[in-house]
């Protein structure tokens, strides 16, 4: 690392994995945001060359899309919450003793998990009245899309969670 303490680092935004485990969930993340990414665009491609070249759109792929960008997001986010590089502001926390900047930081964490783990009980019970719908032309059920907006909250809450502990 260069020169910078674990907490300054985080504190910058910089990735620090801590151990195996978690560098392996990094990569396969990483690598299932890559196959996700490379997925979408294929099918968006696919989907204009047939609209403007052919005259012959695919509207299949549109489906596909929409449950892809959604698991898209969601691996998005729980990458991001892992590296600890979610949008945060320090104007309060620059200004306090480092002690209460951590006690403020915890709260805010708690505060964070909680509302994510309310989220993922929402979005669990909104599976189970509506994951069995299905999409007009594929009929891929509505649950494919909303367990990625579960994956998530989910993810974001034990993330956050973490990031107490690490404190």
């Amino acid at each position: 690392m260069s020169g910078l303490s674990e907490l300054e680092a985080v504190e910058a935004g910089a990735a620090l994995p801590h151990n195996g485990m978690q560098k392996a969930l990094n990569g396969s993340l990483e690598w299932v945001a890559i196959a996700l990414l490379g997925t979408l665009t294929i099918l968006v491609f696919a989907n204009a060359v047939g609209r403007y070249l052919f005259t012959y759109p695919l509207p299949w792929t549109e489906e596909l899309a929409i449950n892809i960008m959604v698991w898209l997001a969601g691996v998005g986010i729980v990458l991001a919450g892992m590296r600890q590089s979610l949008i945060c502001c320090n104007i309060l926390s620059y200004r306090i003793s480092r002690f209460r900047a951590r006690m403020v930081a915890s709260a805010c964490a708690l505060l964070g998990a909680v509302v994510m783990a309310y989220l993922s009980w929402l979005t669990w019970r909104y599976m189970l009245i509506f994951g069995g719908d299905l999409s007009p032309i594929l009929k891929i059920p509505k649950l494919v899309a909303m367990a990625g907006l579960f994956f998530a909250t989910t993810g974001l809450t034990a993330t956050v969670l973490t990031s107490i502990f690490k404190r």
